[in-house]
């Protein structure tokens, strides 16, 4: 019994963190790419990447 209450906390715990840290790295992404737009911005260039993103109409 308390063997699987202790087990069960433990898994708990282990999946709120991989929540976190998933979250954590998109919010990290999502600041870089916003950095990365900022600065081809400044120096007026295109985002090479951007096309790779736009969706054709067929």
């Amino acid at each position: 019994m308390q063997f699987s209450l202790i087990l069960g906390v433990v898994a708990l715990i282990f999946v709120v963190a991989t929540v976190l840290v998933i979250a954590e790295d998109r919010r990290s992404a999502r600041r870089a790419a916003q950095r990365r737009q900022a600065r081809l911005a400044d120096l007026g260039e295109v985002d090479s990447l951007a096309a790779r993103k736009l969706k054709l109409d067929r």
